[in-house]
């Protein structure tokens, strides 16, 4: 299961990178839903170029931070999570839940229908990639284990 975990969490990561991108790339594409849903207006509609620059540059940079997230995911994902280290699973937990979780909840409160569909998407993702192994982080662990040869003393 751990394998089919990786594989399935490299696939919200490239998710993940393709968003961060979009942000980077084309930030009108998500952030004029983003703006219609919280303002009822066109971000076209927006006059003043130094304003609608200062909104564009945020997004990327939020764009930026996402995908340096995401890189950073693909490190923790090979160098610890695929070796089922506990820590790994923990910080896909925090960092993806608090990623993914945010950006649904603001898409879904404000009621953007663009930006929901995409976070929810993520989400689903995430959470399957992280949830399909938990036996694996979690089992119980096998009881005192005893030397070769060791006795149990009364």
């Amino acid at each position: 299961m751990l394998k089919v975990a990786v594989v399935i969490l490299v696939i919200m990561l490239a998710y993940g990178g393709v968003y961060s991108l979009m942000s980077i790339i084309v930030p009108k594409a998500t952030m004029g839903s983003t703006f219609k849903a919280r303002t009822g207006k066109a971000l076209d509609s927006v006059q003043d170029a130094d304003y609608l620059g200062v909104l564009v540059g945020i997004h990327r940079q939020l764009g930026l931070y996402a995908l340096t997230t995401t890189i950073s995911g693909f490190f923790v994902l090979f160098a610890a999570f695929r070796k089922a280290q506990k820590w790994a699973w923990w910080c896909f937990l925090v960092v993806g839940g608090i990623a993914w979780l945010w950006g649904m909840i603001s898409a879904i409160v404000i009621g953007d229908k663009v930006n929901m569909p995409l976070q929810i998407i993520g989400m689903v993702i995430f959470l399957v990639g992280i949830l399909i192994p938990i036996k694996v982080f979690f089992a119980k662990e096998a009881s005192a284990t005893k030397a070769p040869g060791a006795t149990e003393e009364a």
